[in-house]
């Protein structure tokens, strides 16, 4: 069984249009979907946005979900290195949290090599090209070109989210091994316009999205952007996730 944890609606619908006999998740408290991926068994699993809530749900998941021998963390990311465009694909192969408001990393845990080039054989089998490096995630999104750059510099990561570690270290904990791929949402010089109008199941607070561009009107181009972006980098991770859980199976 491949368990697959994503954030958010907008990133769990792409995968879960991949998978062939789909059927509900059945597992109270969390969204998702079970089917299959080539010759596959999944389980598709919605974190919910930010550390805390990504920590309690992927313990019920991990909880919950039988017989998971492999584990994908996957979901779109901002990225820390001017190479990355948006929908480019990132396989992480290092990821670190960070202490409170320090730049510095806090904890790193490596993904295990074998599943690592494992994965990355699989995208350039798809003629998927990916960037291979850290993942750094965080309590708090980096909103500003100056937040990211900084977090680049301090930690060596090339992309930034708020899930995929500490997701990893309760896997780590099981003893299975996961993988890590993120697509960009964001570049590094682009501001992250209304990254704090959603909640921690990726749906937007109307009313606090309605007070912000109330007050400043000039955000909703880069909102715009911010939607358009989303598609495009979701609907990529999906291809990358799809190729491979094919190679895992």
């Amino acid at each position: 069984m491949i368990l697959i944890f994503c954030a958010f609606g907008a990133e769990l619908e792409p995968i879960r249009k991949k998978l062939g006999a789909p059927k509900a998740l059945n597992i109270k408290g969390l969204t998702g979907a079970r089917g299959r991926i080539g010759g596959a068994e999944v389980a598709l699993v919605a974190s919910g946005i930010g550390n805390r809530r990504a920590v309690e749900n992927a313990r019920r998941a991990f909880d919950e979900v039988r017989n998971v021998d492999r584990v994908i963390l996957t979901g779109v990311a901002g990225a820390l290195a001017d190479k990355l465009e948006i929908g480019d694909v990132v396989l992480g192969d290092r990821l670190m949290t960070r202490a409170g408001d320090s730049t510095h990393p806090a904890r790193t845990i490596e993904v295990p090599l074998d599943y690592f080039e494992w994965a990355s054989s699989a995208l350039d089998a798809g003629g998927i090209r990916h960037a291979r490096g850290a993942i750094l995630t965080v309590k708090y999104p980096l909103t500003t070109e100056a937040e990211k750059r900084d977090a680049g510099a301090a930690t060596g990561a090339i992309a930034v989210d708020m899930e995929t570690a500490v997701i990893a270290f309760e896997a780590e904990a099981r003893c299975i091994p996961f993988i890590a791929i993120r697509t960009i949402m964001d570049t590094v010089e682009h501001d992250l316009a209304g990254a704090g109008f959603a909640d921690e199941n990726g749906k937007v607070r109307p009313l606090k999205a309605a007070a912000a561009l109330a007050r400043n009107p000039a955000m909703v181009p880069g909102i715009i952007r911010l939607v358009r972006n989303l598609r495009k980098a979701s609907e990529a991770m999906a291809g990358a996730v799809e190729a491979v859980a094919r190679r895992l199976e």
